[in-house]
């Protein structure tokens, strides 16, 4: 009986430290700052400062709905698939002009950005592969691990650009 008692105490102490421990914590991530920052508001998340949302559940269907409203993509770690879905570049235009500069981990690979005027971005982690930046407008720029491989950049302005581990081949 004393043994009996030993364990259920044993597992009572472990329930109890299971509830009180650390919970568990999913890292959504979206396709841009503005984005992860609206959704951490409407979830009550936690805003990384960058494009992630921290959150202790993931409910698809309301990332989803939150993520519908500002007009998102998104993922998160689990999922079977991590890297984000493609970033038009009519949703790139518009948020740009609204102000937002951070799309850090957008997909725009094969994307036509040619003559476009992106000053200040942040494109860091991006995927560009194959896009046509020509003539477009990168001053100051944050390319960090951006991938530009086959990406046209012929006339692009790439005055103080950050371009650290950048591939460009």
């Amino acid at each position: 009986m004393k043994d009996l008692q030993q364990k259920l105490s044993f597992l009572k102490d472990k329930i109890a430290g299971l509830s009180n421990g650390a919970k568990k914590s999913y890292t959504v991530l979206f396709d841009s700052c503005y984005a992860a920052e609206n959704v951490a508001f409407m979830l009550g998340g936690e805003w990384d400062e960058c494009n992630g949302v921290v959150i202790s559940v993931v409910d698809e269907i309301a990332i989803a709905t939150a993520a519908k409203i500002v007009d998102a993509r998104w993922c998160y770690e689990g999922k079977s698939s991590t890297l984000l879905p493609r970033l038009s570049v009519q949703v790139l235009k518009r948020r740009y002009a609204m102000g937002e500069r951070h799309f850090i981990n957008a997909n725009l690979r094969g994307a036509d950005l040619s003559n476009l005027n992106l000053s200040q971005v942040n494109l860091g982690w991006a995927s560009l592969q194959g896009a046509n930046l020509s003539g477009a407008n990168l001053r100051n720029a944050d390319l960090t691990q951006a991938d530009l491989s086959d990406a046209n950049l012929s006339d692009t302005d790439l005055t103080g650009a950050n371009l650290n581990r950048a591939i460009l081949s």
